[in-house]
């Protein structure tokens, strides 16, 4: 079990891209704390089925992006019956725009 605070338990997806600045503080809060960072290969946040893959398959517990991306990746999950592969996020964060 997750405790509120953001610890070395947690497991981050490297949604948001480096043009944003938001990003260094993904890569580099995570890493102060000891948290796991995964990143996606280019293009991943906008392929919907290889993010909810890795989401699933690295037990990703804490996530945060853009209120577009996060409405269109909810939307392809609903459509595609995989609500599943979001089972193990704890914390999600909507940013921006």
């Amino acid at each position: 079990m997750l405790t509120g605070t953001f610890s070395d338990k947690y497991n981050v997806v490297q949604v948001v891209r480096s043009t944003f600045d938001i990003h260094v503080g993904d890569i580099i809060g995570t890493l102060i704390v000891g948290g796991t960072l995964v990143m996606l290969h280019p293009k991943g946040n906008i392929d919907f089925e290889y993010l909810s893959e890795v989401i699933r398959s690295k037990q990703i517990t804490y996530m945060h992006t853009i209120p577009t991306l996060l409405h269109s990746f909810f939307t392809f999950l609903k459509d595609s019956d995989n609500i599943s592969a979001i089972e193990s996020l704890v914390s999600l964060c909507g940013i921006g725009e």
